[in-house]
């Protein structure tokens, strides 16, 4: 059966069932995930750049034979005058980079406070119970910008998952049962690949762990490898004995300490896939030894003249 290429892209007021070109960013690595447009210069008798402006509410719709899905929402951040022309947009991050709240300190606060207080209005998934020290949120920066801080200061991930936000602990062996998995066959769905096999033995990673405690105090030990060429901060919450939080970093280092692939393979438009979703690869070559599954860390979808893709990369190992 052949299959053709089927989309819906609005952009405000505007609808298109044809692009040059559609690019979706979707990351756990970045606050905000992103989508490029290209689309030819007129409508109708009139220039694009004359019919679109900065904050125009856009949806992407893609799929084959009409059977489609939303892929991205979100909102118009630039227009370029090239030619074809380009639309830059950002998701629901778009908005929050334009809201500057009151600025207010925290000596010491929760997660599910702060959260209340900059983002107010926001449909928000399950938040950790997690004791926070001291936030400072400022007048002159966006919410976005303190988010990003959460994110930067306290390891927490953040991220729209459509109109939802999420803000808690990165992925781990705990997720991965709630988590949709998404199968990849070497010989079957997958055009092409970057992935590499590497064994635990070649993996060198040193671990600086912090653990913020319930009387404001921060607590660090370090494990892993010394000749590490990096060091990779993790996180931990209301762990208060230095020997109990080196425990946890060797825990989470077996994780990362394991024979697998890293990297990141190519797959048609289907299946579909997200950051955060469990990518089952079955390879059957060395007697099936090097299939696993895996986080999945970032989506880059493509949609066009070129055809449909999704290059995904994958993460830390789920089992």
């Amino acid at each position: 059966m052949s299959l053709s290429l089927t989309c819906r892209v609005k952009i405000g007021k505007y609808s298109f069932d044809g692009v040059n070109e559609v690019t979706i960013v979707q990351t756990r690595k970045q606050v905000t995930n992103t989508a490029t447009i290209k689309l030819p210069n007129r409508l109708k008798s009139d220039f694009l750049v004359n019919k679109i402006k900065g904050g125009d509410a856009v949806t992407i719709i893609l799929g084959y034979n009409a059977e489609d899905r939303e892929e991205f929402t979100g909102y118009v951040r630039d227009i370029s005058f090239a030619s074809p022309i380009t639309i830059e947009c950002e998701d629901e991050m778009y908005k929050l980079k334009r809201v500057k709240p009151k600025a207010k300190g925290f000596p010491k606060t929760t997660l599910k406070e702060l959260l209340k207080y900059l983002v107010p209005d926001a449909v928000l998934t399950d938040i950790p119970k997690i004791t926070l020290t001291s936030f400072t949120v400022y007048a002159d920066k966006s919410v976005a910008h303190a988010l990003q801080e959460l994110r930067e200061n306290f390891g927490l991930e953040v991220n729209f998952v459509g109109k939802q936000l999420f803000v808690g602990v990165p992925l781990t062996q705990d997720t991965k049962a709630n988590a949709p998995e998404v199968v990849y066959n070497m010989e079957l769905n997958v055009i092409n690949s970057s992935l590499q096999f590497q064994r635990k033995e070649d993996v060198r990673i040193r671990v600086e762990a912090r653990s913020i405690t319930g009387d404001n105090q921060v607590l660090t030990a370090t494990v892993g490898d010394d000749d590490a060429s990096t060091t990779t901060t993790l996180h931990f919450y209301n762990v208060t004995v230095k020997a109990e939080l080196e425990r946890q970093a060797e825990e989470k280092l077996k994780v990362w300490k394991h024979d697998g692939f890293k990297g990141a393979l190519t797959s048609f438009g289907v299946p579909y896939a997200e950051p955060g979703w469990v990518a089952k690869i079955i390879d059957n070559r060395y007697n099936g030894s090097r299939s696993g599954k895996y986080f999945i860390d970032s989506v880059t979808t493509t949609f066009g003249i070129n055809g449909f893709r999704r290059e995904v990369e994958i993460g830390r190992v789920a089992g």
